[in-house]
């Protein structure tokens, strides 16, 4: 993700990097803290009002710089929102984060406390963004959808898939396939590899993903890859603009 549209999900299962335009890349390690929320349908009013009129005014007031939140599309659990929020460094958990900066001990409490009864479940992912391995965009205003890919890679070959994405990132240029790359570090389950591509509507799905970028040798490139996974798994993911929000101008550029 580089800004708020892109994610990623980012999925998680998904991360989503997912991100909506704000500029995030701009150091070696960029950390993104992707939640993953099930909310139960009879609550769901009351859970976008408090994040509408709580919670984001809350993370303003913290100087987050942008929240993006995506919602699954088509093809998933109903219900399901990514909240993806840039981490300036792992040391910001140790004050309780940026709510536990801004509120009383009782306040942060009380929301809490209504959020819990809002959702089912919640799960929380820190997500490495890899500027090295992705091909990003000038400009990706009007990709509301995300294709996330979450990769599983053999132990100890982590390093081959790395070289594969690397020694390929021209090819991928060239074809104008689009795509950041994220590692889900940390969180429930195996660490996992999510390709994100932003899309501009669902037709695009059907387009295929990245490795269509070669052609007629796209079977290879997919034997290839498949010698380093162990699982592969596809989410849909749709751009909330209600639950999102970025607190500076937004230049262009591409949390995913």
């Amino acid at each position: 993700m580089q800004g708020a549209r892109r994610f990623v999900v980012a999925s998680v299962a998904s991360v989503v990097a997912l991100v909506a335009g704000v500029e995030l890349a701009q150091a070696q390690d960029t950390w993104v803290r992707v939640n993953i929320v099930q909310v139960k349908p009879e609550r769901l009013s009351d859970f976008i009002k408090l994040y509408r009129d709580e919670i984001n005014p809350a993370l303003r007031k913290a100087g987050v710089p942008w929240r993006s939140v995506w919602q699954t599309g088509e093809f998933g659990e109903t219900y399901e929102r990514h909240f993806v929020t840039p981490m300036a460094s792992f040391a910001e958990l140790d004050a309780g984060g940026p709510l536990g900066r801004v509120l009383e001990p009782r306040e942060l409490e009380r929301l809490l406390e209504k959020l819990r009864r809002s959702i089912d479940r919640r799960q929380s992912y820190a997500v490495l963004y890899r500027a090295d391995l992705s091909v990003e965009a000038d400009d990706v205003s009007g990709f509301p959808i995300a294709r996330v890919t979450n990769l599983q890679v053999a132990p100890g070959r982590g390093a081959d898939f790395e070289a594969l994405l690397r020694e390929n990132l021209e090819t991928f240029r060239a074809a104008g396939v689009v795509f950041g790359v994220y590692q889900r570090q940390f969180g429930p389950g195996p660490v996992v590899w999510q390709i994100v591509e932003n899309l501009r509507s669902y037709a695009e799905l059907a387009r295929g993903g990245i490795l269509r970028a070669f052609g007629d040798e796209s079977g290879r490139m997919a034997s290839q890859m498949g010698g380093l996974l162990i699982s592969i798994e596809r989410t849909v993911l749709e751009y909330d603009p209600t639950l999102s929000f970025t607190a500076v101008a937004e230049p262009s550029g591409r949390q995913n």
